[in-house]
């Protein structure tokens, strides 16, 4: 698994940024980069910089949020309903029906892999911190709309704080691992 770690430490004084909250905050976005519903999109774009060489370091950087927002552009009221019911039960079977969407991007997401994505984010501590703020979203009897609204709300409001150094720190994490590739891969696939 892949960590990301502030470039400092010690106590944090008064008005100044905590770097627990950086490293959370960057800890929930690269998981959510390297889900099943992000990675394609994520490797094809180090492969076009590392391998090809056609995009500037920044280039990648500012391509990560658009890849996260393009998944969560696809999940429809009834995901995000699926997913607020996961929350106010985990241990409910998930319901993921078949049949799939097309982002405008032209990807194609299975609705299990839609809702997989968002109900990873919702795991994570950073969304789970927010959501305990809303308890509206874990009450049982509140519409059930109304609830998947909130929780939208705070999932998207998670990726929106990924600041610039949050993003240009995960690209330089990401192209650097990828540079360091190992194995049968980087040698050269032999039969």
């Amino acid at each position: 698994m892949n960590t990301i770690t502030a470039d400092h430490a010690g106590p944090t004084a008064p008005g100044a940024v905590d770097p627990t909250a950086d490293e959370g905050r960057r800890r929930f976005l690269m998981a959510a980069l390297q889900h099943d519903a992000a990675d394609d999109a994520v490797t094809g774009l180090l492969f076009e910089h590392v391998v090809l060489g056609r995009y500037h370091w920044t280039v990648v950087a500012n391509s990560l949020a658009p890849i996260l927002s393009e998944v969560t552009a696809v999940a429809e009221e009834a995901d995000w309903i699926a997913v607020a019911d996961h929350v106010l039960d985990p241990e409910a079977p998930v319901a993921d029906p078949q049949g799939s969407r097309r982002s405008e991007q032209g990807t194609d997401f299975t609705v299990a892999l839609i809702r997989g994505f968002l109900r990873s984010a919702c795991e994570d501590p950073l969304v789970g911190e927010r959501l305990a703020r809303r308890p509206e979203i874990g009450r049982r009897g509140f519409d059930p709309a109304f609830r998947a609204g909130a929780l939208k709300e705070e999932v998207l409001d998670a990726f929106r704080t990924g600041t610039e150094e949050d993003w240009n720190l995960i690209a330089g994490q990401l192209i650097a691992e990828a540079r360091d590739v190992t194995g049968p891969a980087a040698e050269g696939a032999r039969d």
